[in-house]
């Protein structure tokens, strides 16, 4: 239950890289909600938690675009203190603040936490599926791919993540290859 429980913290800090375990308030609130359970919540159990709405798998969408993270559902929680989270079984976003973010880089935060999903807790496999779905599909391209640079670059390293521009330099490689990680 606690590397559930680390897990979710470490996805929720994942995007930015800039909040740190210090100050993850209600991060950590909405996972103190969960600890006694033996099981990470259900996508019902989380949005009554935190008075949020599930968005069906596949009716997602950010910027005029339908997103898609096989069955999974999202929640949106606007007292989540991140641009996004994920346990397994759903994704969480934060509206209010990936509002303030351009078409790529809400893209590419999306499948940031889908690539969790599918790939796991670690953050630069996470951000490897993000940016080379996002080349698939069309909607990142080098230009896109700056964008996302530009907003993940001044993140400092913690334990869990590496440093913005190293993660950025880790995304250009991934970009560039052909062959699906």
């Amino acid at each position: 239950m606690r590397l559930v429980m680390l897990t979710m913290l470490c996805v929720s800090i994942a995007i930015t890289g800039m909040v740190t375990l210090a100050g993850t308030t209600n991060a950590r609130t909405q996972i103190g909600t969960f600890k006694d359970l033996d099981a990470p919540p259900t996508v019902t159990a989380y949005a009554t938690a935190v008075s949020g709405t599930i968005v069906p798998a596949g009716e997602m969408v950010l910027d005029g675009r339908k997103l898609l993270c096989g069955r999974r559902p999202t929640v949106l929680d606007a007292r989540l203190d991140d641009y996004a989270a994920a346990f397994p079984g759903f994704i969480i976003i934060n509206p209010r603040l990936i509002a303030r973010v351009s078409t790529s880089v809400k893209l590419w935060i999306y499948a940031h936490e889908c690539g969790h999903q599918f790939r796991g807790p670690d953050e630069a496999t996470a951000d490897c599926f993000a940016v080379q779905r996002g080349r698939r599909q069309g909607w990142l391209t080098t230009d896109g791919l700056d964008e996302v640079c530009r907003f993940i670059e001044p993140a400092r390293g913690s334990i869990m993540h590496p440093p913005g521009p190293e993660r950025c330099r880790l995304m250009r490689i991934c970009f560039s290859e052909q062959r699906v990680r």
